[in-house]
């Protein structure tokens, strides 16, 4: 790990969410304020602060965000801001969330996993919107389903929550801004998704989500391998992402992904 990969994460989270939102400086933190109808975002350490976090920086950042009827959500990167997660903890008043950060960084290349027979794996375009409109349906029920074990909700449950693709997004896709991988199986439609969002020389994978009735068959990471394609075609740098667990951490270890550090989440509710 060096000094200049978590610089350039640090720029890389706090471009993104200004592309979409306001922002405002409260204390040591950058607030970033979504939009009605957009994207949600959060608080973090505001990009090059060097100075040690209290709790009353925290409790002050979070009554704001309440205030702006937002969730009270800080997020930020241990070994960045390593005075943060204590001065979090001494509030008393957040749920916390590790998660596992992991870099590919100057050779974009991961083992692909062997795709089952009737998968394949694309790119989406703005012409996709039924493809967008399914990817954004498996991911909500792929999500909705904690962990990587197998479980009954499958298609029939994504067509249930499918609602038609927000212009917005396909804009996004036209302009590159955004990037969206899904797998596919013959008869199925969409079973896995993920995206990208470039800035610059660096992407985050993020979204990355399987129904429950097509886990266990490496399909999350063939997803998460054509984005790294893609952003290696791109002549991205840097790819990296955030874990919701140990056990996902492991999987994209096994395909190439190497462990920086630590991200945290923290929520008072």
């Amino acid at each position: 790990m060096t000094d200049d990969l978590l610089t350039r994460l640090e720029a890389y989270y706090d471009a993104v969410p200004r592309r979409f939102s306001q922002t405002e400086e409260c204390g040591p933190f950058t607030l970033f304020l979504g939009e009605p109808g957009g994207w949600v975002y959060y608080a973090r350490p505001r990009l090059g602060e060097t100075t040690t976090v209290t709790p009353e920086d925290v409790l002050a950042a979070a009554d704001r965000l309440r205030d702006r009827g937002l969730p009270q959500t800080i997020e930020w990167v241990h070994e960045t801001t390593p005075t943060l997660l204590d001065a979090v903890r001494a509030t008393g008043s957040f749920e916390l969330e590790e998660l596992p950060l992991l870099v590919l960084d100057g050779d974009l290349a991961v083992t692909t996993p062997r795709l089952p027979d009737g998968v394949t794996v694309r790119l989406l375009g703005p012409d996709d919107a039924e493809a967008v409109s399914a990817a954004t349906a498996a991911s909500a029920v792929g999500f909705g389903a904690e962990g990587t074990a197998r479980g009954d909700a499958g298609p029939a449950e994504r067509d249930a929550a499918m609602k038609p693709a927000k212009q917005r997004v396909l804009d996004l896709l036209a302009d590159g801004a955004v990037r969206i991988a899904v797998a596919e199986q013959a008869g199925h439609g969409v079973v896995s998704t993920g995206r990208t969002l470039p800035v610059g020389d660096v992407t985050e994978v993020m979204g990355v989500a399987t129904l429950p009735s097509a886990r266990r068959q490496g399909l999350g990471a063939a997803v998460t391998a054509a984005l790294v394609d893609d952003a290696r075609d791109l002549g991205l740098r840097t790819v990296f992402l955030t874990a919701s667990s140990d056990d996902v951490a492991r999987v994209y270890s096994g395909i190439g992904f190497q462990r920086v550090g630590t991200g945290w989440a923290a929520e008072r509710h």
